[in-house]
């Protein structure tokens, strides 16, 4: 029935691990490329959204992280299964031993370099591959520099292992060889430079003391956003570095503080009887644990600077103590509890 197919399942593999579906489409297989490669990225949205959304169930990105592994992994054997059965050829292996396939090297290559190597007997070559590979993947945490190399020996390899392989009736399929090599060498660069450029963007922060209470409570988790153009506003929980004035005032300084900002350039503040008066109104703080036991004589604040109390006034090692705080130590806006998960929560 199937004696005209002729394509391979290992490649479907292949083409499925750059993005789901596309095993299936190459399979001939429409509606099931459609819906995996669609699934996937209903997938992705709900576990990003979830997780880094203000208004998001961290709980809920992470089941759906989960799942968009599981269906990821489905779609690999899914595609695999969509052209074995189709060929039905009773001498074609699943995992092909006897006989030996350019494109399941390729495919255990991508997995870690040297493994194809070793798959075609290529011993020498395929272990200093395989050892050059992990000591990289050891490494290249702490050398930046170095994120760019496991995706060029992963490229480079893929391609010595098409150059190695004995079947000459391969030979013709260079073109696709090429095009699937650029296409790892510039996918395993974007990741394993994404988790620095989400560093940029967004951080994690645990809260150390009562000062935030009732607002942040000890031990939970907040998720920061972060951004040279970020403007805070009145009312924005920020997270910031000591400045000089914090670290005379604080002998246990921190590498992290967490406050609200009250006022911003430009505005008069000032405390007293157990409020805060901006521009000479008294603001309303449903957040506070209780009204300020302290004086804070007015003041217009400078340019660049804003004043940032704790919510747990009488307790909180902040503005009223060591002054404005300047621009340039905030590190970024805190917009989410993301942990534990009876206290997920958006700040904003």
């Amino acid at each position: 029935m199937y004696n005209n197919y002729h394509k391979d399942p290992w490649l479907a593999v292949n083409l499925s691990m750059f993005f789901p579906g596309l095993g299936q489409f190459y399979a001939g297989n429409y509606l099931q490329g459609f819906l995996f490669f669609n699934g996937q990225i209903l997938w992705i949205v709900l576990t990003a959204w979830h997780i880094f959304a203000a208004r998001g169930n961290t709980v809920t990105g992470l089941i759906c992280l989960g799942i968009t592994v599981i269906f990821y992994l489905s779609n690999l054997i899914e595609a695999h299964l969509s052209v074995y059965k189709k060929r039905n050829d009773p001498n074609l292996e699943k995992i092909p031993r006897k006989h030996k396939n350019l494109w399941f090297a390729i495919f255990i290559s991508r997995i870690l370099p040297g493994l194809g190597h070793l798959y075609l007997q290529k011993s020498i070559i395929g272990l200093l591959l395989l050892t050059a590979s992990l000591i990289i993947i050891g490494i290249d945490d702490f050398y930046a520099n170095l994120l760019l190399i496991s995706p060029l020996i992963t490229a480079l390899t893929i391609y010595h292992t098409y150059l190695i392989f004995p079947d000459r009736r391969n030979r013709g399929k260079v073109l696709l060889i090429i095009l699937m090599t650029g296409a790892i060498f510039i996918l395993g660069v974007i990741v394993n430079y994404y988790p620095q450029w989400l560093e940029k963007h967004f951080d994690r922060f645990m809260i150390p003391s009562e000062s935030m209470q009732p607002t942040l409570q000890i031990n939970d988790i907040v998720f920061v956003k972060k951004s040279p153009n970020y403007v805070p506003k009145i009312g924005d929980i920020v997270v910031f570095t000591p400045s000089e004035n914090i670290k005379k005032a604080d002998p246990d300084v921190s590498d992290y503080y967490i406050k609200r900002i009250i006022a911003t350039a430009g505005n008069k503040v000032e405390i007293k009887q157990g409020r805060v008066y901006l521009n000479n109104t008294a603001i309303q703080e449903p957040y506070i644990a209780e009204s300020p036991e302290y004086e804070f004589k007015s003041r217009i604040i400078p340019a660049d600077h804003y004043l940032v109390l704790g919510d747990n006034r009488n307790n909180s090692l902040d503005s009223h103590i060591w002054g404005m705080l300047p621009r340039d130590v905030i590190v970024g806006q805190a917009y989410k509890i993301g942990w534990p998960p009876k206290r997920i929560q958006s700040l904003e």
